[in-house]
């Protein structure tokens, strides 16, 4: 298909910039990424299925969208291509910054240590059983744990 070079590098500027894309399977349809609002879908989907076949991108497909994942080989090839420097990597494979987190203080009503007082013993009442031994439900969970009591007179058969 031919493309002007002015669109093909807006393409490969996006992707590079991202590490992945996307494009609806509806070929007439102006595609939604800003900086690509001129261009048609059937133009990012054939100027990236050339990348595919080369091998620089994965191809995933569901329902209506392809979804394209730049790989190393792309990322060295768009790399010499639109001439960037080593430093500059698809937002993809870069670290993000986690915020840091504040220890809640225990004055805090959405604290989440460990909860004391009424709550805490109303947990362990619930547990412990009427049965002086057998003292905690959770021990008692699974298959072949209750007792079997075979009782007549219920179900078909009996009249």
């Amino acid at each position: 298909m031919f493309m002007q070079k002015v669109d093909r590098n807006a393409i490969y500027t996006v992707l590079f910039r991202s590490g992945v894309m996307f494009a609806e399977r509806a070929p007439q349809k102006m595609h939604p990424e800003e900086e690509l609002k001129h261009l048609t879908n059937l133009q990012v989907i054939k100027t990236l299925q050339s990348l595919k076949s080369r091998g620089y991108v994965s191809e995933q497909t569901a329902w209506r969208h392809f979804y394209w994942c730049l790989n190393n080989e792309g990322i060295e090839y768009l790399r010499g291509y639109l001439h960037m420097p080593t430093e500059v990597v698809p937002t993809t494979l870069q670290r993000r910054n986690e915020p840091v987190r504040m220890s809640r203080t225990s004055e805090d009503p959405r604290s989440r240590g460990p909860r004391e007082g009424k709550e805490r013993d109303d947990r362990t009442m619930y547990r412990r059983t009427e049965r002086p031994n057998e003292t905690d439900k959770t021990g008692n969970v699974g298959a072949g744990t209750a007792n079997v009591e075979f009782r007549g007179g219920f179900g078909r058969g009996r009249k």
